[in-house]
């Protein structure tokens, strides 16, 4: 550590790190150079514009276990509103640096241009750029301007500098800054954060006049410069733009007079579902709803349109609650670009171990607007959206010339949204199914799949049950002789005794048909109380040669199965019809007691196939009202091809 007095007004100035060449005095702002233990006053630094963001100086955190300090910042504006780049200086000495925008974070640190770096003007997003033989994804272009700085700084800024910068991202959530202010230009490497994973403390806790501590954002009254109506900035310092509802003015909120940059006039004024100024509590954390924008895409000559609602919390930066046909969504920014291959039905985008299935692509147009944005937005705005799909999980990639933006929404039931912002009025019902709704019947499948092993399982346990315990006995057997003589004669047998329980009997008849057939009409008798069952078969049995192929139908035998016997002596009752040729047939009838069934195991095991197949039919017909909205259907190219398993 090493400290300096400021050769302007005399304050002292103290150096924590040992590479920091340049330093704000918090006293005059004059901005100073060190030349060894001497400071060099190179002019007044601009004052810091206000901002809401919650570091300051001083502001102690943690990364990847080790302690840093923020000891310097840089102000930058560019098309989306301000950017901080806080220096931070480790418990090692080591110097790195804290990205803030839009809610957003990433630490990074400055490396060697490992290769030449394609010219600024020659970049577009989307395109692939090699760093240290890693592939890298252009997600952002811009042409930012350093406002201010303040504290001890490793590199010379000073306000009014231009710094052209490429954000990069490749997987494993790494994510790079070139910085085209220099040649050849710095490159910065590192990996987006959340806020609460670096543990920060000593973090602002007086805020600027004007500003409300509780709610986290300023709150400034003015009237449109348009129409004079009353208008409000909710989030002051994080946003650029704001659109006013009664005339259609989109105004400059960073501009002191408010500057109109366009007008548009709606066709139709919407009232957002969710109004504006409204706080709900999404993902444990309290949002505020400060813009709202509808979108629409043209297919075939046919508008579809949703409607975006911003959302902005102090720390966690911004979301989007989308809605379309009554399905809603929530919507951040990924840390890190999805791996997308393939094209069309085949398209399919990785992110996180999750693969999602491409679902559409379309030029996506902004088509209203009120309240405030983080970017100049204009009706007519038009970039292309890819969507990819993986209930209840949306990936999709907005890009524009300069932009490429990967987010990931979350489905979320009606009901959600109406608690979460506690809403009054019935907010709109449901139409179809949402891209990413869930299926009902995938959370049903596990419950599905347990209860019907579970019944296959009784099944077979019964029918094994029911084969040992059954005793198949044969307790009668006798040959009937059948021709012209006992034409119209009742044949009867010699009586069986049936014991045990009541039970199943099986009539088995085998005959000597060849080329003819028979009737028989059975009854079995109880000989004591004459209750009896009758019983007709028909039995028949033809074969011959055809052409050198010999060829047979119908069967010479065939059984009948009573249910229910109960014991006692039985005695069996037969007439035969035969053709009128009168030949002679011998039948022979065996009666078997207590045989275990198999009919009613398959019936029951056929009714148990007929539950999954109703479920694989209704499971089938929703995932097709799905696609059927999407660049895939109605062919079902896209459905699942899943079953119950």
């Amino acid at each position: 550590m090493k400290t300096a007095n400021c050769p302007s007004c005399g304050a002292a100035i103290t150096f924590q790190s040992a590479v920091s060449i340049l330093t704000v005095c918090a006293y005059c702002k004059s901005t100073l150079i060190r030349h060894d233990l001497e400071l060099e006053n190179i002019g007044q630094m601009a004052e810091l514009l206000p901002d809401p963001s919650p570091i300051q100086l001083g502001t102690e955190g943690v990364y990847r276990k080790t302690r840093f300090t923020v000891v310097g910042r840089i102000q930058l504006r560019y098309s989306q509103g301000l950017w901080n780049e806080w220096y931070l200086l480790f418990e090692n000495q080591r110097g790195g640096w804290l990205g803030e925008t839009l809610g957003n974070y990433a630490v990074t640190f400055l490396i060697q241009p490992p290769e030449p770096l394609p010219p600024f003007a020659e970049l577009r997003a989307g395109q692939n750029v090699t760093l240290k033989g890693r592939a890298f994804q252009v997600t952002n272009i811009e042409s930012s301007r350093c406002i201010a700085g303040e504290g001890e700084l490793p590199i010379r800024v000073g306000p009014g500098y231009d710094a052209p910068v490429v954000d990069l991202q490749a997987g494993g959530n790494v994510f790079a800054t070139l910085d085209y202010s220099e040649t050849p230009p710095l490159v910065f490497v590192g990996e987006q954060v959340r806020f609460d994973d670096l543990k920060l403390t000593r973090l602002r806790e007086v805020m600027p006049a004007g500003w409300e501590p509780d709610a986290g954002i300023q709150a400034e009254s003015f009237q449109c410069p348009g129409c004079g109506s009353a208008l409000t900035i909710r989030a002051k310092g994080q946003t650029d733009t704001l659109a006013c509802g009664t005339c259609g003015s989109i105004m400059d909120i960073t501009d002191p007079n408010f500057r109109i940059l366009s007008r548009f006039q709606a066709k139709v004024k919407y009232e957002p579902l969710i109004p504006l100024g409204a706080h709900g509590t999404l993902e444990d954390t309290d949002y505020e709803a400060i813009g709202y924008l509808r979108r629409r895409v043209t297919v075939e000559g046919v508008d579809y349109e949703w409607s975006e609602t911003l959302l902005f919390h102090r720390q966690q930066g911004f979301r989007w609650l989308v809605e379309y046909n009554g399905h809603w969504s929530l919507v951040r920014t990924t840390t890190e670009p999805p791996l997308a291959t393939g094209y069309g039905a085949q398209g399919r985008a990785v992110y996180q171990s999750r693969t999602y299935r491409h679902f559409q692509t379309a030029a996506a147009e902004v088509s209203y607007v009120l309240g405030e944005f983080y970017w100049r937005v204009e009706v007519g705005e038009r970039c292309e959206i890819s969507d990819y799909i993986a209930p209840p999980f949306q990936l999709s990639q907005e890009r524009t010339d300069k932009e490429l933006v990967w987010s990931q929404a979350e489905y979320l039931e009606p009901e959600t949204v109406k608690t979460a912002f506690q809403l009054e009025q019935p907010l709109p019902v449901k139409v179809g199914v949402g891209a990413c709704q869930p299926s009902p019947y995938e959370a049903q499948r596990p419950r599905f799949r347990r209860l019907r092993w579970l019944f296959l399982g009784v099944l077979l346990l019964g029918q094994i049950a029911t084969v040992t315990l059954s005793s198949d006995q044969r307790v009668h057997q006798q040959t009937f002789v059948f021709n012209a003589e006992t034409k119209d004669k009742t044949l009867t047998s010699e009586p069986f005794a049936l014991s045990g329980r009541d039970s199943n009997l099986v009539i088995r008849a085998e005959t000597n048909l060849d080329n003819n057939w028979i009737y028989l009409d059975l009854a079995l008798i109880e000989r004591d109380t004459g209750a009896s069952v009758a019983i007709g078969r028909e039995l028949s049995y033809y074969q011959g040669v055809d052409e050198g192929e010999r060829w047979s139908e119908g069967n010479a035998s065939d059984e009948a199965v009573l249910s229910g016997i109960p014991a006692g002596l039985y005695y069996l009752s037969v007439e035969g019809e035969l053709p009128s040729t009168l030949p002679t047939v011998t039948c022979t009838l065996t009666v078997f007691r207590d045989v275990p069934s198999w009919s009613n195991f398959f019936l029951a095991l056929l009714g148990l196939l007929v539950v999954p197949l109703l479920f694989y039919w209704r499971a089938r017909a929703f995932e097709r009202a799905r696609w059927a909205e999407s660049d895939h259907g109605p062919s079902g190219k896209g459905e699942t091809d899943d079953d119950d398993e």
